[in-house]
């Protein structure tokens, strides 16, 4: 029998009835779609568009067969663009079979006699900006899909199909067209309905209180992950803690260089950190459903992540460039003015944001990160103070009804990866290099900060900060910021480098009062008694200098230097300073 996913559902919460087969997007192949050139092939993107991690949501002749409340197909473009999803320009692919927008998989690995439906890297780390009505895709970039709003539309779709008797006999239908058993057909799609029921209600009870919409582009990862891995993979629903600090999905070129991963440093190794991703939205089941008891150790920590293919994905990265500013269509650079604001990019934010390489490292070099304490940066703490502070009943492991994110989060995923290493056949010489670089899987415990990474191609990644409480580079190169603002259409500005004017209709309304929000700190400002003052107030034409280089910033005029061995990251001595910090400022 299937055994339905839960996880996503806990991790993510927040055409005619009869025409199954794939239908392509209205757009698809319009001379308003540019693909950057970003050193990757048409080869390329399609593998990390759909490429599977061995997340598993559920059958892929389910969610193909799956109506929509309109009566339509619900993977279809005209109902998944709402949500923020992207549908390539030149899509129809053994690797995407059913023409299903960038992020999904159809994975034969797991389960070669049924495949499934997943989510891939790239439905978070992907992206797109519109201007003008032509759309720019950034492959690496920040998505801009609202993964709460979907799983919440997923959700009901499932249910109402399974109430409705006729919609329930077309979906059944639909299903067998598509090769799934017809003997198990709808017994599965009972398992699927009550797994899916279940992860609702208890996110609908346990987790509403609290809770700061996140909206597009945004997700409080952290608290999703360790939901998944505390909540539904120990089986334990006192653990759930609600998602209060929402933040951008990162974008993804010249991460993989990096010493320290994770937006605040906690984590060192890239195949450790990729499975905490993974495991999310895949499947990892600690504990029996029926008793309550922990599995047995030979069966504990299988999972149908599959390792071989994110680290091939992993491998593909080193080769991501960032984008090029489109001068064709965002308009022309003033080299000279970017000139002017080489210099004051030097002298104002290199000192964090350069690029610092390690000597004596492997080839090619790391780039340390420095991660800047909350004490100066001023920004809103919420992702690091709950990182820090957050505690879980793992007494079904033996670690105590008090294991940290850090230390839970370490103790699953080792035994998840070496599991996963000797299932897909990992011997001892290939580890270090599916590891990356033979890094050990070192943790930060409570990092107090943020890390600064470089911003070559950073224009294209709109909004800022680490929990995008700020619209444009130029609203965070001033002295006050919007006091709210409307996103959602990835609309773009290129005067002050970020969100654009937006369709109302169309938008989401970001507060900066909402807890895990605060759009404070990192202010360049005279005012030397101003909480998270990093620099001194700047003009509307150094501002325009800045915002210039910005377009134009590529490896080969970025400020780098040579560093040592970097130190400690700050507070990773202090397992404690997070249980007493005061509630989060908001400006």
């Amino acid at each position: 029998m299937f055994r339905p996913n839960r996880i996503h559902l806990a991790t993510w919460l927040g055409v005619v009835a009869f025409a199954f087969a794939p239908m392509p997007y209205a757009d698809a192949g319009a001379p308003t779609t540019l693909v950057l050139d970003q050193g990757w092939s048409r080869t390329q993107r399609e593998f990390y568009y759909h490429t599977s991690q061995g997340t598993v949501i559920m059958p892929a002749a389910f969610l193909e067969a799956l109506e929509a409340d309109n009566g339509g197909r619900f993977m279809d473009a005209s109902n998944l663009t709402r949500f923020g999803w992207l549908f390539d320009v030149d899509d129809n692919s053994a690797k995407n079979p059913y023409g299903w927008p960038i992020g999904f998989a159809v994975d034969t690995d797991a389960t070669p006699d049924l495949p499934q439906a997943g989510l891939t890297c790239a439905a978070c780390h992907n992206g797109q900006i519109v201007f003008h009505g032509t759309r720019v895709r950034i492959d690496g970039g920040q998505s801009g899909i609202d993964l709460n709003a979907f799983a919440t539309a997923l959700n009901t779709a499932i249910r109402n199909t399974f109430d409705d008797n006729e919609r329930r006999t077309r979906f059944i239908e639909r299903a067998v067209l598509l090769g799934y058993p017809k003997a198990r057909v709808e017994q599965d799609f009972q398992s699927l309905h009550d797994g899916f029921a279940t992860a609702d209600r208890r996110a609908q009870t346990e987790v509403k209180d609290g809770m700061t919409l996140a909206g597009p582009g945004r997700l409080d990862a952290v608290n999703d992950i360790a939901n998944a891995v505390f909540v539904i993979g120990l089986d334990t629903p006192s653990n759930i803690k609600p998602g209060d600090s929402p933040q951008n999905f990162p974008y993804l070129w010249d991460i993989w260089r990096f010493d320290w991963v994770q937006s605040n440093a906690s984590a060192r190794q890239p195949m450790a950190r990729n499975l905490v991703e993974a495991m999310g939205t895949g499947h990892i089941h600690l504990v029996d459903p029926r008793s309550g008891k922990l599995l047995p150790e030979a069966t504990r920590w299988k999972t149908t992540l599959n390792v071989r293919n994110i680290h091939a994905i992993e491998q593909q990265l080193r080769t991501l460039k960032a984008p090029p500013w489109p001068e064709e269509v965002l308009g022309k650079i003033d080299r000279a003015r970017a000139q002017k604001g080489r210099a004051l990019f030097v002298d104002n934010c290199a000192g964090c944001h350069g690029i610092q390489r390690i000597a004596g490292t492997h080839e090619p070099t790391e780039w340390h990160v420095p991660l800047v304490k909350l004490s100066k940066i001023g920004t809103d703490p919420n992702l690091a103070v709950n990182f820090a502070s957050r505690r879980y009943d793992a007494s079904k492991l033996g670690a105590g009804d008090k294991l940290g994110i850090p230390e839970g989060l370490y103790l699953v995923v080792s035994n998840v990866k070496r599991q996963a290493y000797l299932d897909a056949g990992i011997g001892e010489n290939e580890r270090a290099d599916f590891d990356g670089f033979g890094r050990k899987n070192d943790i930060n415990p409570a990092p107090c900060g943020y890390k600064a990474r470089p911003l070559i191609g950073v224009w294209a990644t709109a909004p800022f900060l680490h929990n995008g409480s700020v619209p444009t580079v130029y609203d965070l190169l001033s002295e006050t910021r919007p006091t709210t603002f409307r996103f959602g259409d990835n609309a773009f500005d290129p005067v002050k480098l970020g969100l654009g004017a937006t369709t109302p209709s169309d938008a989401t309304v970001f507060d900066p009062s909402q807890p895990g929000n605060g759009n404070a700190g990192h202010w360049f400002t005279n005012e030397s008694s101003r909480s998270g003052r990093i620099g001194r107030a700047l003009n509307d034409d150094e501002r325009q200098a800045l915002i210039e280089y910005l377009k134009a910033a590529t490896p080969a005029d970025y400020p780098t230097r040579n560093v040592g061995t970097p130190a400690p990251a700050a507070c990773s001595d202090d397992r404690h300073w997070a249980d007493h910090w005061p509630n989060p400022q908001t400006q």
